[in-house]
């Protein structure tokens, strides 16, 4: 299953361990508009705000691979089914859960994560 990593899931960043074992197919953008979001140690995407496409990376991922993400994310996010500008369809992680005003927090308005 195709999964699209857009923070610390990605290459160089502290959480990549969990793909190790995963086979990384490109770096794209999403063909959509989302929000991406600064939560100061990682980001979120928000699917119901629109502000421009979110830069990541997509791995080929097994069922165990998928599950240690899923744990990962904890409740905070839930997996939906993106289409990418490289014409992959994968999975991706949306924050569905925060307790902060929207307005309070710093919206990445390139749709890329960097350390901070």
């Amino acid at each position: 299953m195709y999964v699209f990593v857009y923070g610390t899931l990605k290459k160089g960043f502290p959480s990549h361990e969990l793909l190790e074992n995963s086979e990384f197919i490109c770096e794209t953008r999403t063909q959509d508009e989302f929000a991406m979001v600064d939560l100061n140690l990682f980001p979120g995407v928000i699917k119901d705000k629109k502000i421009s496409p979110i830069q990541g990376e997509i791995y080929d991922v097994d069922t165990n691979t998928l599950r240690q993400i899923d744990m990962y994310e904890g409740k905070w996010y839930s997996r939906e089914e993106v289409e990418l500008e490289s014409g992959f369809t994968a999975q991706m992680y949306f924050l569905i859960e925060y307790p902060f005003d929207l307005k309070d927090i710093r919206i990445i308005d390139n749709g890329v994560w960097t350390e901070n």
